[in-house]
């Protein structure tokens, strides 16, 4: 009965020294991964190499925030007898351009004031989330086409104190009156033009009617104009008509005699 007992102690001992050792491998693994990937996931400059020629890429400012002015740095060397050297006026048959999503633009670089071979271009980064450069052209005659993946931009938020969000409920209230001043806003030009549009087309009604009206006096002026015409012709004929009658009257009469 003893020696079972002792048993049982030695093999619990056991059992908490593997369950020590699984928990310190698995601390270290973990320490390891956290200290050791993800910072140079995160902050490191991306370097690559194309032939003899290593082009490095990063931010200037590290973390890069929303809304902040900063710079993407590029830095180009090329190796020569075993040595990095900078290289002048690499970016002459480059094309840069920064991507965020779907969304690309061409960057300006210009020479760095500080470092030989380094280039700046300047740049406020609008949006959180991952950022790359595009490289495209040659480096003195070394074909260049790659993206280079930069660290992601953060918000200020992260860093902002205090918070500016204790006002919401007041800037809220304002965003609803701003949006029911615009509504109203709305509503009435709205019915301006359709007070507008009305007038415009009751004038157009009454511009009808006065063309229909000289149009009608035009005709009217005219057949008053033949009536007349025909009047005066009609007694002109008729005093012609009567004179020959007399005329022939009096021609008669002395034929009697």
């Amino acid at each position: 009965m003893t020696k079972d007992i002792t048993r049982i102690k030695t093999l619990s001992i056991h059992m908490k020294m593997v369950e020590i050792t699984i928990f310190v491998i698995g601390t270290f693994l973990l320490s390891f991964v956290t200290f050791t990937i993800i910072p140079q996931e995160s902050f490191a400059h991306i370097s690559k190499t194309f032939g003899n020629t290593t082009i490095e890429v990063g931010w200037l400012t590290e973390p890069p925030l929303a809304g902040d002015l900063t710079r993407i740095t590029l830095q180009v060397n090329k190796e020569t007898s075993g040595q990095q050297v900078p290289v002048a006026n690499a970016l002459a048959n480059l094309t840069l351009s920064v991507k965020s999503g779907t969304i690309v633009k061409a960057l300006d670089f210009q020479p760095s004031p500080t470092t030989d071979g380094g280039y700046e271009g300047m740049i406020i980064p609008t949006r959180v989330g991952p950022y790359s450069l595009v490289v495209q052209g040659d480096v003195k005659g070394q074909k260049v086409d790659s993206e280079f993946k930069i660290e992601d931009v953060e918000s200020k938020s992260i860093f902002s104190f205090p918070d500016s969000s204790v006002d919401t409920a007041n800037t809220n209230n304002i965003d609803q009156q701003v949006q029911d001043g615009i509504s109203k806003l709305s509503n009435d030009i709205q019915k301006s033009r359709d007070d507008l549009n009305k007038s415009q087309n009751q004038v157009l009604g009454v511009q009808q009617t006065i063309d229909r009206l000289q149009r009608d006096s035009g005709i009217s002026y005219l057949v008053l104009l033949t009536t007349m015409g025909i009047s005066i012709a009609g007694i002109v004929m008729a005093g012609y008509l009567y004179s020959l009658l007399r005329v022939r009257k009096g021609m008669a009469g002395s034929t009697i005699k």
